[in-house]
């Protein structure tokens, strides 16, 4: 892109970035920022873009109010226990075996997602739409008022969770099966991170509303706490947490957001410790990320174990660690791997394998929160060009990018 475009866009976009805005952080949202976005939205004063992503907002919530809820026994393939209150999915980049007659056991194909997997027969996709649904319904319900959206989302959240004929147990044991193997794979977990990324944050968003009740959040506090409990006390969770990659990561971001969520400050502050000790082997000294180098879709999986650990970073600074300066004894660090990418940024090709293309999407939430956290203007430089990028995408396309309508409305940024 040209610098003339970048420096006119950061010349438009002003950041909240104040101690008081949403940025971002996956629990205990900061309504005193998300209230900043409401009022401007309702007294006129919010920008076009932020009245369009409030629309926007609206009319996909509105989709989810007359779908039936997603539950898991809903599924049409049985778990190993013949009981469909258990959740069961199969793991994405698997496919039959060609070598065999019956295909199996299936073989994996790094980074190429096998539609079979992604079928109503599962409860991948039921947790997806749950997640999701509740994710728009809350908030819209939040920026509107309008009942219709609270009143949605709790019941989705009852079928999935609390209910006695449709809910979901507090285990992720048979999630991402593969055909052929009979044992459960830790990498599943991976599954649960939607739950931890948007049921505590939808409470706060419902909780004035008569369709949510006290004693729904009890009984849905027991529920993860019981999640926990497995997550901490399994075989399956115990190898998930030791995973040197985005699924290591990822299982620290969920135990740490539960553990804050219920008030468990030492597990917090176990993961947080976890996290930062992980660095010495996620990355070299010059801030690669080795593991998802690996992988076919190497800059997507760079910034979503970036994502995760950023996450947690947020989380420990709740609990008063400072995981954003923390460097292990070779000195690396969060910032390290972010200015590893700083170069691709800046327009030099991505070396590595990704089978779909560089997408800098993933990476803004990364930009925005180490935003935040550093003395330097040096991030938010990189934040201004990666949306400049972005925007520029958007009028090539006419599409939306879904990460910054998201931050907008969340109060993160302002475009």
């Amino acid at each position: 892109m040209a610098s003339f475009k970048i420096h006119r866009y950061v010349l438009i976009l002003f950041f909240l970035l104040s101690n008081t805005c949403f940025a971002v952080s996956p629990i205990a949202i900061d309504t005193t920022g998300l209230a900043r976005v409401k009022q401007k939205i309702h007294d006129g004063t919010a920008s076009e873009r932020t009245h369009a992503a409030y629309r926007a907002l609206l009319l996909k919530a509105d989709t989810f109010l007359d779908i039936k809820n997603p539950t898991v026994m809903a599924k049409t393939i049985e778990p190993p226990t013949g009981n469909k209150h258990d959740y069961l999915s199969i793991s994405r980049y698997w496919w039959p075996n060609p070598e065999t007659p019956n295909g199996l056991p299936w073989v994996r194909k790094d980074g190429e997602t096998n539609p079979e997997t992604q079928t109503d027969a599962v409860d991948r996709k039921r947790l997806g739409t749950m997640a999701k649904g509740v994710e728009n319904l809350s908030l819209a319900y939040y920026f509107s008022n309008d009942e219709r959206y609270a009143k949605k989302a709790s019941s989705m959240l009852k079928t999935w969770f609390l209910d006695e004929d449709t809910h979901m147990k507090p285990h992720l044991e048979f999630a991402q099966s593969v055909p052929g193997y009979s044992k459960g794979r830790p990498s599943g977990i991976l599954d649960g991170k939607s739950i931890a990324e948007i049921v505590p944050n939808a409470l706060v968003l419902l909780s004035k509303s008569p369709h949510w009740t006290k004693n729904d959040t009890l009984k849905l506090n027991k529920w993860l706490s019981d999640y926990i409990t497995w997550l901490t006390e399994s075989t399956l969770g115990k190898k998930e947490n030791n995973q040197q990659n985005n699924h290591g990561s990822w299982y620290k971001f969920q135990v740490a957001t539960l553990g804050f969520y219920l008030g468990n400050e030492p597990l917090v502050k176990e993961m947080v410790t976890l996290a930062q000790q992980s660095l010495e082997e996620q990355l070299d000294f010059e801030g690669k990320q080795t593991h998802e180098l690996q992988r076919t879709r190497s800059f997507f999986y760079s910034c979503y174990n970036l994502d995760a650990l950023t996450g947690i970073a947020v989380i420990g600074g709740q609990v008063g660690m400072d995981m954003w300066h923390y460097k292990t004894e070779e000195g690396k660090s969060l910032a390290l791997a972010v200015k590893y990418l700083t170069p691709f940024i800046n327009g030099q090709a991505w070396p590595y394998t990704d089978i779909h293309g560089v997408d800098f999407s993933g990476l803004i939430p990364t930009l925005v929160r180490l935003s935040k956290h550093s003395e330097s203007n040096e991030f938010f430089g990189l934040l201004s060009q990666t949306i400049a990028i972005l925007v520029e995408e958007e009028k090539k396309t006419g599409n939306k990018n879904d990460v910054l309508e998201t931050l907008i409305l969340k109060g993160a940024i302002n475009i």
